[in-house]
């Protein structure tokens, strides 16, 4: 069975290797883009990047431990009473929603910068 704290561990690591495969690139090319785009110093553009992945992996990681914990409980009930269906699966929407506020706030993030 999967428990909770397997399901943290593969969440944290998946946080980590992302964090390594897309923000390492960014960081190292920061400088070269930003002598190129004339306004923005190096160091600003590489906190932003750092920022920015950072909360989209915060989000996410929050996002997926809510999604279990929620749509665990919402297939519970709806095991004992399937007529609360629909009114179930909304929870587990609002609780993947935590995922897409990071992403918006990202977003955010890198546009005040380029």
């Amino acid at each position: 069975m999967f428990s909770v704290r397997a399901g943290i561990k593969i969440a944290a690591a998946s946080v980590v290797v992302t964090l390594a495969a897309v923000l390492i690139p960014f960081v190292l090319f920061a400088q070269e883009s930003a002598v190129r785009q004339g306004g923005v110093s190096p160091e600003v553009m590489k906190w932003s990047f750092i920022a920015a992945a950072a909360s989209v992996g915060a989000s996410t990681l929050a996002g997926g431990i809510a999604v279990g914990m929620v749509g665990a409980a919402a297939m519970g009930v709806v095991g004992e009473r399937p007529e609360v269906a629909p009114r179930a699966l909304i929870f587990v929407g609002l609780a993947e929603g935590i995922a897409i506020y990071g992403l918006i706030v990202s977003v955010m993030i890198l546009g005040k910068v380029g």
